[in-house]
């Protein structure tokens, strides 16, 4: 009987609760509610695979393909549960913005498409002030963001600044390609070519570029390392690595290309890649030149 009076006494507690939840300010509550129980779901989860994963060395697309999949699962169903609570209030609110929206978008596209890339540019975790970022043929630092523009510190061809403002429509984001060159940090994976005719001295060339980058990655090397493996470790990716590597690929039937890839601080790419080209060429020719004059005397 006790237990009965006390769900009788109870009842018009509950029902005072409900009256709130089907409130504005109940409705509000539930929202924020559920997005941070998401939260505290994904990143729970991100705990428990790298927890998983600690000590071991799993294939790491797999659990990024895992973890991506839960993460997502989990959005949907806090978005499709908040889209449920506020229905009434969203189907005519969706009806008077179709109608806006279709006025505005009579009246001026690229402004809405300028709106639109300052929202995916806001939200884009990847991108912040300080960024290094290329956008088609521009390239250079993010250093302002508006809502119709964005504003880059151009860095020309020889990774240098060139001291000029670059201010560029945000609907950029939807026509052109935009690449984050400073995603992993403080550095970055950087790539120099060199072009050669059928005669080179491929061995020769390799293990030359091989020594220039190590001499000049030996202070950061170790560093870079750790900071790339700290990266694939918490965002479940595969990184090139940073040591230095020499690939070949062959141009046309009079040329081959070398490519160098290695990691290096992103301030100083213009100026290792200035002095590698230089040092390199210099003692490639003195290398050819000697190998040329003992054949000669062979001969």
């Amino acid at each position: 009987m006790e237990i009965l009076q006390f769900f009788k006494d109870l009842e018009p507690t509950v029902e005072q609760v409900f009256n709130f939840l089907e409130g504005r300010l109940g409705k509000l509550v539930l929202s924020i509610a559920i997005l941070m129980l998401a939260t505290t779901i994904n990143r729970f989860m991100h705990w428990r695979l790298l927890r998983e994963t600690n000590g071991a060395t799993p294939q790491t697309g797999n659990v990024r393909a895992t973890w991506v999949r839960r993460k997502n699962i989990v959005w949907v169903t806090a978005l499709l549960l908040v889209l449920a609570l506020w229905s009434g209030q969203i189907t005519g609110f969706l009806i008077s913005l179709a109608a806006i929206g279709g006025a505005l978008l009579i009246v001026s596209k690229e402004f809405i498409l300028c709106l639109w890339g300052a929202l995916v540019i806001s939200l884009n975790k990847s991108l912040r002030i300080g960024s290094t970022i290329e956008v088609g043929q521009f390239t250079g630092q993010l250093v302002n963001t508006g809502f119709v523009t964005f504003e880059l510190a151009e860095i020309g061809p020889s990774k240098k600044q060139t001291g000029r403002l670059l201010t560029l429509p945000n609907s950029l984001v939807f026509t052109q390609a935009m690449k984050n060159l400073s995603v992993y940090g403080s550095y970055g994976i950087h790539l120099i070519d060199f072009n050669f005719d059928k005669s080179v001295k491929i061995q020769a060339a390799e293990s030359l570029a091989l020594k220039l980058a190590d001499e000049a990655g030996k202070h950061w090397i170790e560093e870079a390392e750790r900071h790339f493996s700290a990266i694939e470790r918490d965002n479940f990716v595969d990184l090139p690595k940073a040591r230095p590597e020499v690939f070949w690929a062959s141009i046309d039937e009079k040329c081959l290309r070398m490519t160098l890839r290695f990691a290096c601080p992103l301030n100083k790419r213009g100026q290792l890649e200035k002095s590698i080209v230089k040092r390199f060429w210099v003692e490639y020719g003195e290398l050819t030149s000697v190998q040329a004059d003992t054949d000669s005397k062979t001969d």
